[in-house]
């Protein structure tokens, strides 16, 4: 594996001359990660000779949020986050998209018809044309941050979709550049439209926001646009980026300190994703299959120089990993990485599944700088175990869990409620199991994901549903779908989220 290298801007370039600009739309639920996929559009962009900055709308919408009491807690990662600062910056956006009183499509039983987009096109156009026609309190301020980061028209502008939260403010910013920029070519991409792939080849109306739509990871075919829409000529030929399947997955993310001078410098941590896919690939409720199909190999020393480079580049510690599933071997091959060399103050989250060889592993994660763990339980119930297709013993699952925790490794248990055929008393039987867990670890050391299950487009449960589930519909820019779900789960739904934005003990 080659030694990895950040790419700098040529020498006297401005920091406006950027050949294409990647908009991350508000809101996103994070406070202390950059978005990854763009920055790796950056990095690949620019062994190609082309310049892309990010303009991180996320960011500055919750700036405008921040009183300065947060504090840094003990959970790294995703999790790791001002949740209090992400609640009121979300709400304060759903609040102003004029779509309040629009009557929803297919509203899921516990879903906010607002953040899931959850209305038809005719209704999400009408409402994006009101806002993006008025200067305040959206069009201003988009046609502001726009010219800001670009001294001439760009030749593309990518729109990034993660989720369909952010679909209204993404769809006004294609709006406002085709209006101050016209000749720029406007793209959209991220792995919500990879989910919509369908969906926008039979309404051809989601496809007529931008010029072209990019799905999967699509870092070949952004380059390729650039290079047949760029009025100059190229620095350095093409080269294919795209790993082999037996190869490591070896970019680096590229980040401006403009963009990451809006972030915390204490609480920064970066993104960083060493393999792509799911090894174990089977949880009926999960869409990265088909966000990401393919699996790619884990080179633990390219992980370590890919740690290096960037600590030396930017001076942050802090990393989070955002693979889908980092396996006890690939847990156990990069904190030896860490180790062989210690870098000081080194502190990193990664995702994965329960499993008993954790246990013994523990001590050795918590001194390579392993701060969280998060652990997708999903459910204790042998019913929705085999509904979910991910089977494991609660015994198990708790010893791992406190294992972990008594090392001083925060750990975030993901939990799915309101299965099909699930009854109230089952899903609080779960819910006292996760406190009662919480209770024995040491204090703080147990964080929590709580979640109502979802239909979602591309799940295998949405292609082949359980026995008696009927699915009801999905609104053209929405993520799940509304199924006759047991009646309870709304309220139940209420009381998760009370548990999840409770402050963690200690």
């Amino acid at each position: 594996m080659a030694s990895p290298r950040i790419i700098w801007p040529a020498k006297g370039t401005s920091e406006s001359g950027c050949d294409a600009l990647i908009v991350v739309p508000p809101p996103s639920p994070s406070d202390t990660n950059p978005p990854l996929g763009p920055a790796i559009l950056a990095t690949v962009a620019a062994r190609s000779g082309f310049r892309v900055d990010v303009l991180d709308l996320n960011v500055l919408l919750l700036r405008r949020f921040d009183n300065g009491a947060s504090s840094l807690g003990r959970t790294l990662g995703d999790h790791g986050k001002d949740r209090s600062v992400v609640a009121a910056a979300a709400q304060w956006l759903f609040a102003h998209t004029g779509l309040r009183d629009t009557p929803p499509l297919h509203l899921p039983d516990t879903a906010d018809p607002v953040a899931g987009m959850h209305y038809p096109v005719s209704a999400v156009d009408a409402a994006v044309t009101a806002v993006a026609n008025e200067p305040e309190p959206w069009r201003d301020w988009v046609e502001q941050q726009l010219r800001s980061c670009c001294d001439r028209p760009p030749t593309a502008v990518g729109v990034s979709l993660m989720g369909p939260s952010q679909v209204f403010v993404g769809l006004l910013v294609l709006r406002v550049v085709k209006e101050i920029w016209p000749g720029t070519t406007t793209i959209l991409g991220g792995s919500h439209v990879t989910l919509l792939r369908e969906e926008m080849r039979q309404n051809a109306r989601l496809g007529e926001v931008a010029d072209l739509v990019l799905a999967g990871h699509c870092e070949d075919e952004f380059v390729g646009a650039l290079a047949r829409l760029s009025p100059r000529a190229i620095r350095q030929p093409l080269v294919q980026v795209h790993p082999r399947a037996d190869a490591p997955f070896e970019y680096i993310p590229t980040f401006s300190e403009r963009q990451l001078a809006h972030y915390h410098r204490e609480r920064l941590t970066l993104p960083v994703q060493f393999t792509r896919g799911c090894s174990y690939g089977r949880c009926t409720f999960c869409t990265y299959p088909v966000v990401e199909p393919q699996t790619t190999a884990f080179a633990a020393q390219g992980a370590r120089m890919t740690v290096d480079a960037l600590v030396q580049a930017y001076g942050v510690r802090r990393f989070s990993l955002k693979d889908s599933l980092f396996t006890a071997p690939m847990l156990r091959a990069y904190a030896h990485a860490l180790l062989a060399e210690p870098v000081a103050g080194i502190q990193w989250s990664a995702t994965t599944k329960a499993n008993r060889a954790l246990i013994s592993l523990a001590p050795l994660l918590a001194d390579s700088g392993l701060a969280t763990v998060e652990i997708g339980v999903e459910t204790i119930n042998a019913t929705g175990q085999r509904i979910f297709d991910k089977r494991a013993d609660p015994a198990m699952l708790q010893e791992v869990i406190l294992a972990l925790a008594e090392q001083g490794i925060t750990v975030v248990t993901n939990l799915i409620f309101g299965f099909p055929g699930e009854r109230e008393q089952d899903a609080q039987a779960q819910l006292e199991w996760f406190l009662r867990l919480r209770t024995a670890a040491p204090a703080g050391r147990v964080d929590c994901s709580l979640n109502m299950l979802e239909m979602v487009r591309g799940a295998p449960m949405v292609a082949h549903p359980p026995p008696g589930v009927e699915l009801a519909g999905v609104a053209p820019w929405a993520f799940s779908y509304a199924w006759n779900a047991p009646a309870w789960r709304r309220d139940f739904a209420a009381g998760l989220e009370w548990v999840e934005r409770a402050p963690l003990p200690g």
